[in-house]
C-alpha cells in the first residue's frame, strides 16, 4: 500500500477501520488518491474521530471549539512572530527629512512591542489582563517644542515633496479640524497625512488649534508604526489551521472517551464545555475579524487582532479555558476507551 494512502487513513482514530480501508485499496490496486478521495478519506476520517455516529450535536460543539482553539492558535504564532519583525530603526534620517534644520527628538510609548499605561507585570497580566489602552508601541517624532513658525498647508505639502523624494509612498493630505454642527463642515485648522516605506509608517498631523499655540505657528507630530509584514499573515493563518485541528482532534477524544460512560460524567464534560463556548466564541469571532482587517489594510495594525482578548474579555476567557480544563480533566480521570465498534463510521 502506497504512502498517501497510509498517510491519509490516519484521519480516522485508531481501530481496526484503518485496517478494513487500507485493505480495500490494497485490493483496488490503486497507487495514488485523487483529489475527491483524499477529501472524502480526511472528511469521514475526522467525523469519525468524534465517534457518537448517530450525534449531530457533537459536530457542531467540535466546530466551534475548533474556532475558539483556531483563534489562539492563530494568536499564538501571531506574537510568537512579532518577535522576529525588524524593530524601529534609528530615526535620524527620518528627522531630517521632515524638520529640516530644526532640532527634533523622539519619544517612545513603550520599552518593548506593546504598550501598555499601566506597564503590568507578567503576573498582573496574567491575573487581570492589559489595560484598556494596550496597543502596540509608537514612536514619535516632533520638533523641540511641537511648534514651528509658518503656513500649515505649504509645509505640509512640501514635506510630502521631501518624504517622497527620500522613496517614501506618501498619500494625499486630508483637512482635519472640529465639525461645525450648524452645516457639518470642516473647521479648517491642520493636515494629516502618511507614508510608509520598508515596513514602516509614518502618520503626519499638523494643528492649529493646540492650547498656547504661538501666532503665526503650528504644531507638528510625526508618529512611527510598523507594519504588519505579508509573512506575518501567513504564520497567523498557519497558527489558526494548527489550532482549529488539534481543537477538533481534543474534542474527538474527549467524546469518544466518555461516549459510553456514565451520565454524570458526559455531563460534567459537555455542560463545562459549553459554557465556556459562550464565554470564548464571541472574542474568538471579533478576533477573526480583526485578524483579516489586519490581512487587508495597507496602515499600521494599532492594536493585536487578540487585543480584545486581553482586556475586556481577559476575565471571561480566563474563566472560560477552566471550564475546558474541566471537561478535559473529566474524560481523563472519569472516562474510558470507547468500543472499536464505536468509532466506525462509513464513508
Amino acid at each position: 500500500m502506497s504512502r498517501p494512502y497510509r498517510l491519509l487513513v490516519r484521519a480516522y482514530p485508531p481501530g481496526r477501520r484503518r485496517g478494513e480501508l487500507l485493505d480495500t485499496f490494497a485490493e483496488a490496486g490503486r497507487a495514488r488518491p485523487s483529489v475527491r478521495e483524499t477529501l472524502n478519506l480526511i472528511r469521514h476520517g475526522l467525523r469519525a474521530r468524534l465517534g457518537r455516529p448517530a450525534s449531530r450535536g457533537v459536530v457542531v460543539l467540535a466546530t466551534l471549539i475548533a474556532l475558539v482553539t483556531g483563534f489562539v492558535g492563530a494568536s499564538f504564532f501571531a506574537r510568537v512572530g512579532w518577535e522576529f519583525v525588524p524593530g524601529f530603526p534609528d530615526t535620524g534620517a527620518v528627522s531630517e527629512t521632515l524638520f529640516p534644520g530644526l532640532n527634533a527628538s523622539t519619544s517612545r510609548d513603550g520599552d518593548g512591542l506593546f504598550f501598555d499605561v499601566t506597564y503590568p507585570s507578567y503576573a498582573e497580566v496574567l491575573l487581570s489582563g492589559h489595560d484598556e489602552d494596550f496597543s502596540f508601541s509608537t514612536l514619535t517624532i516632533a520638533p523641540d517644542g511641537g511648534f514651528i513658525p509658518g503656513d500649515y498647508p505649504a509645509w505640509t505639502a512640501a514635506a510630502q515633496q521631501r518624504l517622497v523624494a527620500d522613496g517614501w509612498q506618501v498619500s494625499d493630505a486630508e483637512v482635519t479640524g472640529a465639525t461645525w454642527i450648524a452645516t457639518g463642515e470642516i473647521d479648517d485648522s491642520g493636515r494629516r497625512f502618511t507614508a510608509t516605506r520598508d515596513g514602516l509608517a509614518l502618520t503626519i498631523q499638523t494643528e492649529t488649534d493646540v492650547v498656547d499655540t504661538p501666532a503665526g505657528s503650528f504644531y507638528v507630530t510625526a508618529v512611527m508604526d510598523r507594519l504588519t509584514p505579508p509573512w506575518l499573515t501567513v504564520v497567523s493563518v498557519l497558527g489558526l489551521l494548527a489550532g482549529a485541528l488539534a481543537g477538533w482532534l481534543g474534542t474527538g477524544w474527549v467524546s469518544r472517551r466518555t461516549e459510553f460512560a456514565r451520565g454524570a460524567v458526559r455531563s460534567l464534560t459537555r455542560e463545562p464545555a459549553v459554557l465556556a463556548l459562550i464565554l470564548l466564541l464571541p472574542q474568538a469571532l471579533l478576533g477573526f475579524t480583526g485578524l483579516v482587517f489586519t490581512a487587508v489594510s495597507s496602515g499600521p495594525p494599532g492594536k493585536p487582532f487578540w487585543a480584545l482578548s486581553l482586556t475586556y474579555g481577559f476575565g471571561c476567557g480566563l474563566l472560560g479555558f477552566v471550564l475546558f480544563a474541566v471537561s478535559l480533566i473529566t474524560a481523563v480521570v472519569a472516562g474510558r476507551p470507547a468500543p472499536d465498534r464505536a468509532l466506525e463510521v462509513s464513508s
